[in-house]
């Protein structure tokens, strides 16, 4: 842990420049604030005649715009411009990890209908307790703001590494607020900091749908003990368990933004490209389901490629 301090050090904090406060979306197209990385495509093989394939980008526009909010904290949103109130999802980023490493799940939710924020991760000598504001200020206060295209009635949670159980803690203090939630390799004590909270605490009075996407190959930035495997267990129903073949905690990001990802290790022996394309084709079809009402996709993500997966070898999928 001592090098990768050091190595966090070296690189310096990471800052993402406001581009305004975004009460209403720009008038149409993406903005040149958008990622260059595209989303993986990793289409459903099972989609049915007519329903949504999760496994590609959609038809609906969006805009990308970054802000900052109280406390240096850097927010990007992906803003569909389609006409109506959007669903959205708040990201949680792992350690050390901007916006630009989940790229490619903000503009596949956005161009499903479903508007995604994107929260830096403020570093490493942040504990995981005090991360844990901003993600309420963006539940509480920030998205309120844009309530006039929002519907604030549809909100999901997600979240990556530790980013994970900053998210899962989100929903745990937000009774009401928060819809469902999804964790990709959560970690709810990455690199031994000894959180103040855990959010294995209450998750089994957490009342509302879960999802966990863990990595087969077990590193040291998601420890057995406090990874996906002991957070499934402690859920309530429903919930569903995806385990990668072969993946790696840092193959849950788009490559080209992962800061600092040789840290974890060992790394993963699967594919890169496969293991994004279906981690993002299962977040958007979980949230097509839970926000959108999408009775195309079922509790093992029937309908968005879940068996096929499995009968390819690519993943293992429980429910309870």
């Amino acid at each position: 842990m001592r090098a990768f301090l050091l190595l966090v050090a070296a690189c310096g904090p990471i800052v993402l420049a406001a581009c305004g406060h975004p009460t209403t979306p720009p008038s149409s197209g993406a903005t040149p604030d958008a990622p260059s990385i595209d989303s993986p495509a990793s289409p459903s093989p099972d989609a049915a005649a007519g329903a949504t394939d999760y496994g590609v980008d959609g038809p609906v526009p969006y805009d990308v715009t970054t802000a900052t909010l109280p406390g240096s904290f850097a927010v990007t949103l992906y803003m569909p411009t389609s006409a109506g109130k959007h669903p959205v999802v708040a990201i949680s980023c792992g350690t050390q990890q901007t916006a630009a490493g989940y790229a490619s799940y903000g503009k596949r939710l956005a161009s499903h209908g479903i508007a995604a924020v994107i929260e830096d991760d403020p570093g490493i000598l942040t504990n995981t307790s005090d991360v844990l504001p901003h993600a309420e200020y963006v539940i509480e206060t920030w998205l309120p703001t844009m309530s006039d295209h929002l519907d604030l009635t549809r909100i999901g949670l997600a979240g990556h590494s530790r980013g994970g159980a900053v998210s899962l803690l989100t929903a745990e203090h937000e009774p009401g607020k928060i819809a469902a939630w999804f964790g990709l390799d959560p970690a709810d004590n990455e690199f031994g900091q000894n959180p103040r909270e855990y959010a294995r605490t209450t998750l089994a009075s957490i009342g509302i749908p879960t999802a966990f996407l863990g990595a087969g190959v077990t590193s040291n930035c998601a420890p057995v003990a406090d990874s996906y495997e002991m957070l499934y267990g402690r859920a309530p129903s429903p919930s569903v368990k995806i385990v990668g073949a072969g993946a790696g905690h840092t193959q849950l990001e788009d490559p080209a933004g992962c800061s600092a990802c040789s840290v974890c290790s060992p790394a993963g022996t699967a594919d890169p490209q496969v293991v994004l394309g279906y981690a993002t084709r299962y977040l958007a079809a979980f949230f097509g389901r839970e926000l959108l009402g999408d009775a195309s996709v079922g509790p093992a993500f029937e309908g968005a490629g879940g068996p096929a997966d499995v009968t390819a070898g690519l993943v293992t999928i429980a429910t309870k």
